[in-house]
């Protein structure tokens, strides 16, 4: 006959490292024997206690125990009252472990779009069930760390967010000072070297000021570029939806063609304006294409390296949140002013 499994047990779990699923685990569910009859299956769902969102499913398991699948509610208000659930099973491989990791358990039940992931213990017995919520508040808070990391909040050489949320939101100021200056010095040293650049190129911009006006254009279109890119990149790490192992020939790939593709529209139209606005009036029409050349390098450029180096920072084992935009600001900025000018210098026929 039927079986209801009535305890409640939901362990709370917090940090990313190597947390079995059995501690997010929840131990009420419906549970019947393969010969149950679906009448006896819906009489028992419809007296049940449980939840709406614990009742769309009804585990299945043999005699001796083991888990053989579930039934879903819609399946068995079709099927013939008199008719065991076993012929109505589904999910026979559907099912993780207790030592699973949570958040492998998560993206498996996400990506199956069932409201109930089964949990076993070694032996095929079922011990709980991970719910959708469960999950989805196991994505999101993989997915906020991320982000944490993205706003330079992350300690450098070690994931342990409990430590790190008590050291960055109690006491003095001088850990997350020093976690996110680290990093911002990168970005000190390279506005001195961009600006190394501009005082090089300081006769070109005396001999036509107007290019002094998309100076910013191609900075900070660079650094919004990349500021997306590695923000795709961790949430897309963070979710499983990244492959390291695949990383050059599939991700890095992929984004370089997104990059080029935005490169070649925003160049477009940047260039078309430029000329519109200050090249045509003033009798410098190439300097469109000046504009328009380096903003295309510039968005390019930083479409690659905000997935690259993130990637070259995990695999020598810094965190990439706070370390990658220092780097990516500094590479664009220096290679999208250095074409600009010699660009300028090259079709426009001035020199320094």
């Amino acid at each position: 006959m039927a079986t209801q499994v009535l305890t409640l047990k939901k362990a709370a779990g917090g940090e990313k490292l190597a947390h079995p699923i059995s501690n997010s685990m929840r131990q009420t569910f419906l549970r019947v024997n393969r010969n149950t009859l679906a009448k006896d299956v819906l009489d028992m769902v419809k007296w049940s206690e449980l939840p709406e969102e614990m009742m769309g499913i009804v585990f299945v398991h043999a005699d001796d125990g083991r888990h053989l699948g579930f039934v879903r509610l819609t399946a068995l208000l079709r099927a013939k009252s008199d008719q065991p659930v076993h012929y109505l099973l589904q999910g026979e491989t559907l099912f993780v472990r207790e030592s699973t990791d949570q958040e492998e358990a998560a993206r498996l039940l996400q990506k199956h779009d069932v409201a109930l992931l089964p949990i076993l213990s070694e032996s095929g017995a079922m011990r709980g069930v991970l719910t959708f919520d469960d999950a989805m508040d196991i994505l999101d808070e993989e997915t906020s760390d991320d982000i944490y990391w993205k706003a330079g909040v992350g300690d450098v050489t070690h994931y342990q967010d409990a430590v790190r949320s008590e050291k960055l939101t109690s006491g003095g100021i001088g850990y997350p000072v020093k976690v996110r200056l680290m990093f911002l010095m990168v970005t000190l040293a390279g506005g001195m070297l961009v600006g190394g650049v501009i005082d090089h190129f300081e006769g070109v911009l005396e001999s036509l000021v107007a290019l002094a006006i998309f100076i910013p254009l191609v900075m900070d279109m660079g650094g919004n570029v990349g500021t997306q890119s590695t923000t795709i990149f961790a949430r897309g790490l963070a979710l499983g939806h990244i492959d390291l192992k695949q990383f050059f020939r599939k991700h890095l790939l992929r984004e370089l063609r997104v990059g080029l593709v935005m490169g070649v529209l925003l160049a477009t139209l940047a260039g078309v304006i430029a000329w519109a606005w200050q090249g045509a009036p003033n009798g410098i029409p190439m300097l469109g294409v000046v504009v328009g050349v380096s903003l295309f390098v510039s968005v390019v450029t930083a479409s690659v390296l905000g997935f690259l180096l993130p990637y070259i920072m995990l695999k020598i084992g810094v965190d990439h949140a706070p370390g990658a935009d220092p780097f990516i600001t500094t590479i664009k900025d220096f290679t999208g002013l250095a074409v600009y000018f010699l660009m300028a210098g090259w079709l426009l026929g001035v020199s320094g």
